[in-house]
């Protein structure tokens, strides 16, 4: 079943206004992961589930989900990740 990004986001509205939940989804790799992350730090089942809802609309509608959460914090958004020729750099140095 396909559901409509205005359905996921009524259903991620939970930690919406978490920020440390919101940063957590953002460290997952996949809803599942997002799931279990939440609810280990939670203990909350509505919670890890809102959660894993949110890691859904970051997979299934990328530019609503950054509409949504603005402010991530991926490396290359912050403006900390590393070049390639960085990083060769580096490995070259040590």
């Amino acid at each position: 079943m396909h559901r409509s990004a205005e359905e996921i986001k009524a259903r991620c509205s939970l930690i919406l206004n978490d920020k440390a939940l919101v940063a957590l989804v953002e460290k997952s790799s996949s809803p599942s992961a997002a799931y279990e992350m939440v609810f280990v730090e939670m203990k909350d089942i509505s919670k890890a589930k809102a959660g894993r809802w949110l890691a859904v609309l970051r997979r299934d509608y990328p530019v609503e989900y950054r509409k949504l959460i603005p402010n991530h914090t991926s490396h290359a958004a912050t403006g900390t990740a590393q070049t390639e020729t960085e990083v060769s750099h580096e490995r070259g140095s040590s």
